[in-house]
């Protein structure tokens, strides 16, 4: 393998890409209030010196600031899993934002025992709980394993993709 020649072909490479994405840098380059200048740290374990920054999102296909247009295969780690803004849930949003209100206010409403006997109608399991993130979901996860095995300790991968988790 040659090394030197790997190293050119990745500084051609960047050097490519930085040119390429010069707003998604700038942008980059003015997050003076955001920790390692993106929302979410693990943001910048992309490819090159700097992520791309989203425009727009419809369906399964992602468009940078800059223009660059991608088929996003994440969909937004299962958030948009139908695909981006599909027009049953931006109609639903928009009614709650828009119409009802109340989009945080700490109560439950009827949609959310409409979900969960959809959610068993299709998987089976009869009582759900939902939560907003990752983290969120690894907190309920420990503190029933914990209730019914009786047990205080858990094994935790660190620094693991979905969630995090703090020691009790």
């Amino acid at each position: 393998m040659d090394r030197a020649r790997l190293r050119h072909l990745l500084a051609r490479e960047s050097a490519e890409a930085e040119a390429r994405n010069p707003r998604s840098q700038a942008a980059y380059a003015r997050a003076d209030h955001l920790f390692g200048r993106v929302p979410m740290t693990w943001m910048n374990k992309s490819a090159g010196a700097f992520p791309r920054y989203l425009a727009t999102a419809r369906g399964a296909r992602v468009t940078d600031v800059d223009g660059h247009e991608y088929v996003d295969f994440c969909l937004g780690d299962t958030g948009a899993m139908t695909g981006h803004s599909p027009t049953a849930v931006t109609a639903a949003v928009q009614h709650r934002f828009a119409e009802l209100g109340g989009a945080t206010a700490m109560l439950p409403t009827e949609d959310a025992e409409w979900v969960g006997a959809e959610l068993t109608r299709r998987f089976g399991p009869t009582r759900w709980s939902f939560s907003l993130t990752a983290t969120d979901a690894n907190r309920w996860a420990i503190r029933l394993a914990r209730a019914v095995t009786g047990r205080p300790k858990i094994l935790v991968n660190s620094y693991c993709y979905h969630g995090s988790v703090e020691s009790p």
